[in-house]
């Protein structure tokens, strides 16, 4: 009866999107542009907030393009000589299908990875013409040309805070009612379909009903509970480069009416991050191209554990490739703890530059460094001594691919 009584009441509109992030701007902006007519996002954070996970990314693009034409479509600005020491390769929908499946191990669902290969063409360009615009992504440099990673040639300008205030612009001059501090407290419907929601600001409770509802409202990495139950051992420890918004109460209210649940339970985008980071939203670079705490330059080093030994294979692709899973390799080490070693060679092709701010420790030969971090000395010369020796000195260097200069013989 409350439930009715509540929803008699309630404010209407044509459809309402739970959430304040990219997902929840391309949904609200796409159901504008398909004709709902009063269309209301409800973002749980504070407008100086808001925006979820997206706020705290450089918001890389991947998607299947026929190849450099076709992408100075997004990124007619750059000059003319610039561009044409690019070097960018087609991307097929074949190398983007393996390119999912070799990351997830073959689990990824093919219903699922089909429809997001299938469209990311689709997707893009229509991102683009609606007005988002676009810069190249970071590239490697070698002997003057410019190589990019498979299918990541460009990202949003401004990063992640700069594509939510482009969809915010966007989605104002279509006359869509954005909503900060008004946090979803329950969802009103059936195991068939959602009429409605319950809405708390900081002032007042109220319904808000509506033909169709769209729900943007992230994960659940903000809650150490949810992290512990579902992702294992010590997950509630660990340090939450996202929004500390996305705390999963929509999600746990869709599942308790019925909802179905897909996708892997323990799976999550787990990176690398400065050991001196905040526990909650690591601040982006103030160009937007990146987060000021990820640790993503371990392909050029190796990375060792509190008891000096390696453990992950640091070189097994392009960092793009490896990233979101090597912070749950860093999971399972003593104490959620690593180490990366770089020498001045690996410094020089560090993503940001050799002056990118960092918790470090420098020194000039191996066992300095291993005293001043609090490690056995001969353990970390030994780890470091049986990788060198193991290096194929016979292949030749190239940052631009996978080129086969790699270890043999080491586990």
């Amino acid at each position: 009866m409350y439930r009715e009584a509540f929803m008699s009441k309630a404010e209407t509109c044509d459809v309402i999107v739970i959430g304040g992030g990219s997902s929840a701007f391309e949904a609200a902006v796409s159901a504008r542009q398909s004709g709902a007519e009063r269309v209301v996002m409800l973002e749980k954070a504070p407008e100086p907030e808001y925006g979820g996970n997206a706020r705290f990314s450089h918001t890389g693009f991947r998607f299947c393009h026929s190849g450099k034409e076709e992408v100075r479509e997004f990124i007619p600005d750059v000059d003319a000589d610039e561009f044409e020491k690019m070097t960018i390769n087609p991307y097929t929908k074949e190398e983007f299908l393996a390119d999912l499946n070799r990351v997830t191990q073959g689990l990824i669902d093919a219903d699922l990875a089909d429809a997001l290969v299938d469209e990311s063409n689709a997707a893009a360009h229509w991102a683009l013409d609606t007005g988002i615009k676009w810069i190249p992504e970071k590239y490697a440099t070698v002997k003057g040309r410019f190589h990019f990673e498979p299918g990541r040639n460009v990202q949003t300008l401004g990063g992640g805070i700069g594509q939510l205030k482009q969809w915010r612009e966007i989605a104002t001059g279509l006359g869509i009612d954005i909503r900060f501090d008004s946090a979803v407290v329950a969802v009103f419907g059936t195991p068939r379909r959602i009429d409605g929601v319950r809405v708390s600001t900081t002032d007042r409770d109220y319904g808000l009903a509506a033909g169709a509802v769209v729900t943007c409202a992230g994960g659940f990495q903000a809650n150490p509970e949810m992290r512990a139950r579902y992702l294992g051992d010590n997950a509630d420890l660990l340090k939450v480069r996202g929004s500390k918004h996305d705390t999963g109460e929509v999600l746990n209210m869709l599942l308790a009416m019925g909802a179905r649940a897909a996708g892997h339970w323990q799976g999550a985008h787990q990176t690398p991050i400065d050991a001196g980071a905040p526990r909650f939203e690591t601040p982006v670079r103030d160009d937007g191209r990146g987060n000021s705490m990820n640790r993503y330059d371990y392909c050029h080093g190796i990375t060792v554990n509190s008891l000096g030994q390696r453990f992950f294979d640091e070189g097994e692709a392009f960092h793009s490739y490896t990233y979101a899973k090597t912070g749950r390799a860093v999971r399972t080490q003593p104490g959620n703890i690593a180490y990366q070693i770089y020498d001045r060679k690996g410094i020089a092709m560090f993503r940001h530059g050799a002056d990118f701010k960092a918790t470090m420790e420098e020194a000039q030969t191996i066992r300095e460094l291993a005293a001043k971090i609090g490690m056995n000395p001969d353990v970390v010369e030994d780890t470091v001594t049986r990788f060198n020796a193991a290096v194929d000195d016979k292949a030749p260097f190239d940052a631009s691919k996978l080129d086969g200069k790699r270890t043999r013989g080491l586990n």
